[in-house]
């Protein structure tokens, strides 16, 4: 089974509210490592820490910090938006121009479909817990750490400071991610997405209702910048296979074409949603 590593900011409400939950409802225990002067917790596969920094600007200390090639990183923090519709949302890092947000300009982090997937639909089954308002959701692909040398994840709690410091929807959180750390599912067929809104809701469903594990999500307001150097790192830095990509048909703009022949080019099968 592999190891992973959940890691909040102190300075971050709703990643503090997670971490607190995981911590109080499974058996962890204080080890006498630290990371940035804090605790570092223990159970079965995972481990859990904490940084003095924003977790978008965590960069290259992560890595030295925990030697096992075999780890994976979640990273738990707030959502914000400007709706400030209460949502529970998960995405992969990654820049696909300026770096506004931490990481490297033009650069896709290390990312995992099949764990992306597998929370996905763990959180969907806590639907009934969860308090009635909340939607889940994925995330268009966005922000920092983008150079990480193992794969990593976002999963955040929002979108206002209320919903942060909702316990309730961060034990959904807390209890959807523990049981996606223990499981090694895999899925054959995995894809890149591209094309539609932030909130893609046609890649929702996709992920939800079919065999289909989705890593990088690229929305239409990006499109502009993809280009066959950012392609090839969203192939290259899967951990799982990706064969296909997905199309938002209606959702691609000006852009429809270029992508369609660019994504073909690299062998990928197409799928129009």
């Amino acid at each position: 089974m592999r190891d992973f590593l959940i890691i909040n900011s102190e300075k971050d409400t709703a990643g503090r509210n997670i971490l607190q939950r995981i911590i109080e409802n499974y058996k962890f225990t204080k080890t006498e490592k630290t990371f940035d002067s804090l605790p570092v917790y223990s159970y079965d596969n995972v481990l859990l820490a904490s940084s003095e920094q924003e977790v978008i600007n965590v960069g290259a200390e992560l890595d030295l910090a925990f030697e096992s090639n075999d780890i994976r990183y979640i990273f738990v923090s707030k959502h914000r938006a400007e709706s400030q519709i209460p949502s529970l949302t998960a995405h992969f890092t990654g820049n696909f121009s300026s770096n506004d947000f931490g990481g490297n300009p033009a650069e896709i982090s290390k990312y995992s479909p099949s764990i992306l997937k597998n929370y996905l639909l763990a959180l969907n089954s806590l639907m009934d817990e969860l308090p009635k308002q909340y939607s889940i959701t994925l995330e268009a692909t966005h922000h920092g750490p983008t150079a990480l040398r193992r794969p990593s994840m976002f999963v955040e709690l929002g979108s206002s400071p209320e919903q942060w410091q909702d316990e309730k929807a961060a034990l959904c959180i807390a209890k959807a991610l523990m049981a996606t750390l223990r499981t090694d599912r895999q899925y054959e067929k995995c894809a890149i997405a591209l094309g539609g809104t932030h909130y893609p809701e046609k890649f929702n469903r996709l992920i939800l209702e079919t065999d289909i594990a989705l890593g990088v999500i690229v929305p239409k307001y990006a499109l502009e910048s993809i280009n066959e150097n950012l392609l090839s790192q969203m192939l290259e830095k899967s951990e799982d296979k990706i064969t296909i990509a997905v199309l938002d048909k209606k959702g691609l703009g000006k852009n429809k074409t270029r992508i369609s022949e660019l994504v073909s080019t690299f062998g990928l099968e197409i799928l129009k949603v």
